[in-house]
């Protein structure tokens, strides 16, 4: 079930007007109006994704009405992973995900793909329509995304250390840059002062055993 918002309802329009205008696209289970704006529910994502296309700014008693999927708890962007798809088909492969809601980015690369989508909702019901169908002759394979960031999927990017950590971009392997100069002078200083101090000069030697010499004789 797909919740969708409708802002900007005029004063004439009332339910069963504005769920006769959804249900040219599928099939309206509900449908609310609460002073200025409304609700309708859609149970097929498809459905709802071209009423929204369609029935944005659409006029309604002279007045233009805003038309948008309502923003719930699970709206987070999810990253999905497209299997078995050849390069130079991004724009079909992007309009074929935008039937199930909004695709902010869509790129191909060797034999698979990543789209990115802006409503974790839509991207649950893309894999569920697109999982195992055919496109441009294959038939692909929809999941959630695993992967790295984006920059951590280049090829000469290093492996993960211990624990599963990736080290960050530019970083020279198991080998640390050394510390700031500034660093090092701190350092020193601390060292300095918890070493013990400096011995006696020759003349505070010489001084010391005949001080004790004479405390002998007497």
């Amino acid at each position: 079930m797909v919740k969708i918002f409708i802002g900007n309802v005029p004063r004439e329009a009332d339910k069963d007007e504005i769920q006769a205008l959804f249900s040219q696209y599928g099939a309206v289970t509900e449908c609310a109006i609460v002073k200025n704006f409304a609700f309708v529910h859609m149970d097929d994502r498809k459905s709802a994704t071209k009423a929204i296309r369609s029935l944005h700014l659409y006029k309604l008693h002279g007045t233009a009405i805003n038309v948008e999927a309502s923003r719930g708890k699970n709206q987070g962007a999810v990253k999905l992973h497209v299997t078995n798809v050849e390069k130079g088909n991004d724009d079909e492969l992007r309009t074929l995900f935008e039937e199930y809601g909004t695709v902010s980015e869509c790129a191909i690369v060797k034999n698979f793909a990543f789209v990115h989508m802006d409503n974790s909702d839509e991207a649950l019901d893309a894999i569920k329509g697109l999982d195992n169908v055919e496109f441009q002759g294959k038939r692909i394979h929809v999941q959630i995304s695993k992967s790295r960031p984006r920059y951590e999927e280049e090829e000469d990017y290093p492996p993960p250390q211990r624990g599963g950590y990736w080290p960050p971009r530019g970083y020279p392997g198991e080998r640390h840059d050394p510390p700031p100069p500034s660093y090092l002078r701190g350092l020193n200083i601390s060292t300095r002062s918890a070493s013990s101090s400096p011995p006696s000069s020759p003349d505070r030697v010489s001084f010391s055993c005949n001080t004790l010499r004479r405390n002998c004789n007497a």
